[in-house]
């Protein structure tokens, strides 16, 4: 495996996601304490400290808790407990995963997460752009028909759907996934689907659809700590076939071993009811938000985009026409007024092959799409994020 390149996006995370007055660059909800995540969880305080003060530190089993696995195996119809391993993180499914399956080539939304291509490119996998376009409105588009033509004709080994998608917030409609899956028994590529936003992924069901089938060339990876901000939880699975997890557990045995105790018993209670007001106040709070975000851009003098359809994070432009140099400058005037969004130069959009294709034929729609624009994260609570949306437009 080759060394993995700087990981772009962490850098300016790291620098703003604790000093920012308003931190609009995070992908996942608003800071939760484990008090809020277990008393809207049904649990009464009493109750808390009971059952925390009797957790025994030893190792948690390899797999994970049964009983977890066996709610994760509930939200993903055909699968059994078996099915199901408990890992630190999506981020560590997602890395055991492609070390198993080791693929020579990897179609995927470009652009995107770069978790999801640097570890096939480490692994020497090649990289299928399937690209995402923002138009002349700022709005992210995909077309159908050029995304099944090059799966038909590149015939990769792995297609991974990032359903919601990061950074550009669109949700993949399930007859055109099916349609994929299609395209994937064709060419007998395997099918990955990254749902860790599947509990934001549609407006009035708590769960959105998966991609998962019981099938051996099926895998699924996903988690809540975003949707539900807690991501210092570091939990996650993955949902696949036996003997591919059971060669995952084994490499997992090397690195983290086993999910921390009490991780896994906050997330046994948070997950055990979909129906608490946990998930309540935060589907409450990321519609209010989608609101706020749809009335500022509609009024908006400096920016433009689209609210997201799923998830947490859109991509927005500037109304200004700048190029690359002046916009730096004004990410880092909006940067020192207190304001911190992620630059989506750090998720290298504007660097790919499609990209600069597109910038050569004038046909660039969005400037988006050269890297001029910014991803933002609507995790804030809906107060400060209004009070922010009105300060950046000051700003800008």
């Amino acid at each position: 495996m080759k060394n993995l390149r700087t990981f772009f996006m962490e850098d300016p995370l790291e620098n703003n996601r604790f000093k920012a007055k308003f931190n609009l660059g995070e992908s996942g909800g608003r800071p939760r304490t484990v008090q809020e995540l277990l008393t809207l969880s049904d649990l009464s305080e009493e109750k808390i400290v009971q059952e925390f003060l009797k957790i025994s530190l030893c190792d948690s089993p390899n797999w994970g808790r049964p009983d977890l696995r066996e709610i994760v195996s509930r939200m993903h119809a055909g699968s059994k407990v078996e099915n199901v391993l408990i890992t630190t993180g999506t981020s560590e499914a997602l890395f055991l995963l492609f070390r198993y399956l080791k693929p020579k080539s990897v179609a995927l939304a470009i652009p995107g997460f770069q978790l999801l291509y640097e570890l096939p490119l480490a692994l020497e996998s090649e990289i299928i752009p399937l690209p995402v376009r923002w138009n002349q409105n700022g709005i992210p588009t995909i077309n159908e028909s050029e995304w099944l033509d090059i799966l038909k004709e590149k015939k990769p080994e792995c297609i991974l759907i990032n359903n919601p998608h990061n950074p550009s917030g669109l949700v993949l409609s399930q007859e055109f996934i099916d349609k994929i899956m299609q395209i994937s028994l064709e060419i007998s590529a395997t099918i990955i689907g990254d749902e860790h936003y599947r509990f934001l992924s549609h407006e009035t069901q708590q769960l959105g659809f998966t991609i998962y089938k019981n099938s051996p060339k099926v895998f699924v990876t996903g988690s809540f700590i975003k949707c539900l901000g807690c991501p210092g939880l570091r939990i996650g699975w993955c949902v696949g076939p036996t003997e591919a997890l059971s060669y995952m557990q084994n490499e997992k045995n090397y690195t983290t071993h086993t999910v921390n105790p009490i991780t896994e018993w906050i997330s046994y209670e948070v997950l055990k009811n979909f129906e608490s007001k946990l998930f309540l106040y935060m589907k409450e709070e990321w519609l209010e938000t989608k609101r706020i975000l749809k009335n500022f851009l509609d009024k908006s003098q400096a920016v433009y985009g689209m609210i997201p359809n799923g998830g947490l994070v859109t991509s927005l432009g500037l109304k200004k026409n700048y190029d690359i140099k002046s916009f730096q400058y004004v990410m880092k005037t909006v940067e020192k007024n207190g304001i911190f969004v992620l630059p989506l130069a750090a998720m290298e959009v504007g660097s790919f092959s499609f990209q600069k294709e597109m910038n050569l034929n004038s046909n660039h729609g969005s400037n988006i799409n050269q890297g001029i624009g910014f991803r933002l994260g609507l995790g804030s609570s809906p107060q400060d994020f209004k009070s922010a949306l009105e300060a950046l437009e000051l700003i800008l």
